[in-house]
């Protein structure tokens, strides 16, 4: 009897348990931020710290909303060509897409006061800002694979097997789904029972096996943040603000990783009798959904010390999200083996029940410093710098129970991130402004992660993970206004390189994991602002 029938009662008694609920490697990609907004806003970089006076400072510093002398309404699309390519791997291609999306809509209310007091004017704004596209679609060809993921998973199930599965093929009620769906598919063999101590386990690849590989992935949604300010002018001098940021977040991943192996080691169960497997041809398929909402605090100042310099600071409390993470894993198993010296060919599959689980996660405290400096009426020179506290994001389930296992890899793997912003504005006459800007992000992971020297923790039957390195965007631009009536345009080249793995090896084990691909993004936009002010 195929070893796949004994899961089917515990589909419907529920008593597999999964490993982790979540991952590090997951949530951090929720807590990325891009420089998007306004195209007078891209178009500078975003280092708006010590600026303000545009809708898309509201989200940055709220002390920007104090700068406003008019009331304003604007709104901001922008058209994005994507690329993503492999980079270090033979036999990959580009991947494009070109997407429109809505970056920015919001309204800002001027109310003055007498000339001669001291408080000038307070405002009242209401914003919607695009952080973050998810979008992104790639595929990862490995033409001569060095390590199978049979065998990373089989390593995870020596690691502590009295806790995963038995050594007779029956489960354990703390088995982890991934371990089930490869035992049940046989892409793990039980190599020592318990005569011999604690089971262990071998996966497919051994000595003479060689073979192909594959990952696809599609990734999409989107973090939108609504903000609420409040912010005032005193004396001309020194801004103030204060804001109150709601979150909207929806992020969702389709995968399937696939490797073909000829000289596969391993055995299929038939009727109680075992045979040898030959060669296998099977696929990981994943589904993932993480959605919620978050709220957040931010608190501002822009103060000039004298009457063409400023200098700003902002503080962004962590976003204290609520989120459900939706979850659905199968493995379908083409193989062949032999039956008295004759091939048979076999088909093997099964999957998972969907799985539902509420957390909530503490994204990174931000800090935000900047500085610029008025040429006269011609010209203006900014720089900004945020520290991104990554090391301090934790997560905990819906009861308040801490996820510890996660928490202590972010605090041990993750890095405190640092972001340096450029702009530059020249006006060249009293309608036409010229605008340049860059910005810089450090990688928010360790070296351990990066140079594949510690196990690199997933959640559920999802093995790939992708690890940020460097983040670059540079940026060009135009603005007219005409009486109320102000049109920009900006152009704006990202380039961001991240580590893509279909799966992590275990160095404790001599396992090795997939090879690592530098995956490039680049990123066109095109950004066109309308605004008014009144």
């Amino acid at each position: 009897m195929k070893r796949y029938i004994y899961i089917l009662s515990l589909l419907i008694a529920g008593n597999i348990a999964t490993a982790r609920a979540q991952s590090a490697t997951e949530v951090l990609r929720l807590s990325d931020t891009e420089v998007v907004g306004t195209a007078r806003f891209v178009a500078m970089g975003g280092a708006f710290t010590s600026l303000g006076g545009d809708i898309s400072s509201l989200s940055q510093n709220p002390a920007g909303i104090g700068v406003f002398r008019t009331s304003d309404i604007a709104a901001t699309l922008s058209i994005s060509p994507q690329s993503n390519k492999v980079s270090n791997l033979p036999g990959n291609t580009a991947n494009s897409k070109t997407r429109v999306l809505f970056d920015n809509l919001g309204f800002v209310a001027t109310m003055h006061f007498e000339e001669e007091s001291i408080l000038q004017n307070i405002n009242f704004g209401v914003a919607y800002n695009r952080r973050q596209s998810f979008s992104k679609n790639y595929r990862v060809n490995y033409n001569s694979l060095h390590g199978s993921l049979t065998n990373a998973i089989a390593g995870l199930c020596n690691t502590a097997p009295e806790n995963l599965l038995t050594a007779n093929g029956a489960y354990n009620s703390g088995a982890p789904w991934l371990d089930v769906l490869a035992y049940d598919n046989f892409l793990i063999d039980c190599i020592s029972g318990s005569n011999s101590g604690a089971p262990q386990y071998a996966g497919m690849y051994g000595a003479g096996t060689r073979g192909a590989g594959y990952l696809d992935v599609e990734e999409s949604g989107y973090n939108g943040e609504y903000t609420f300010n409040f912010g005032g002018n005193i004396s001309n001098r020194l801004f103030f603000g204060i804001g109150l940021g709601i979150t909207d977040m929806k992020y969702l991943t389709v995968s399937e990783y696939g490797e073909s192996l000829a000289g596969a080691q391993g055995t299929t169960e038939i009727d109680g009798t075992l045979y040898p497997i030959i060669a296998s041809s099977y696929s990981l398929y994943n589904e993932l959904e993480i959605k919620g909402t978050g709220v957040n605090f931010k608190v501002g100042l822009i103060g000039y010390i004298t009457d063409s310099w400023r200098v700003g600071i902002a503080v962004h409390t962590p976003t204290y999200f609520s989120l459900t993470r939706t979850a659905y894993g199968d493995i379908i198993n083409d193989y062949i083996y032999t039956d008295n010296n004759e091939e048979v060919i076999a088909h093997s599959s099964s999957y998972t029940p969907t799985s539902i689980t509420d957390f909530n996660l503490r994204t990174p405290l931000k800090l935000n410093v900047g500085t610029s400096y008025l040429f006269g009426t011609k010209a203006i020179v900014s720089a900004d710098y945020e520290y991104s506290a990554n090391t301090r994001m934790k997560m905990h389930d819906s009861d308040g129970y801490a996820y510890t296992y996660d928490n202590d890899d972010m605090h041990t793997y993750l890095k405190n991130s640092h972001t340096i912003r450029l702009g530059a504005e020249y006006r060249i006459t009293p309608q036409l402004s010229a605008r340049a800007g860059y910005a810089l992000t450090t990688p928010s992971v360790s070296s351990d992660w990066l140079d594949n020297k510690s196990y690199v923790p997933t959640a559920g039957t999802l093995t790939n993970y992708t690890l940020p390195r460097t983040r670059h965007s540079a940026s060009i631009g135009l603005g007219y206004r005409i009486k109320m009536v102000y049109i920009d345009a900006a152009y704006q080249y990202r380039h961001i390189k991240n580590e893509v793995m279909a799966y992590s090896g275990i160095p404790e084990k001599q396992i090795s994991g997939a090879e690592n691909a530098r995956l490039i993004t680049k990123n066109n936009n095109i950004i066109l602002t309308f605004g008014v002010k009144f």
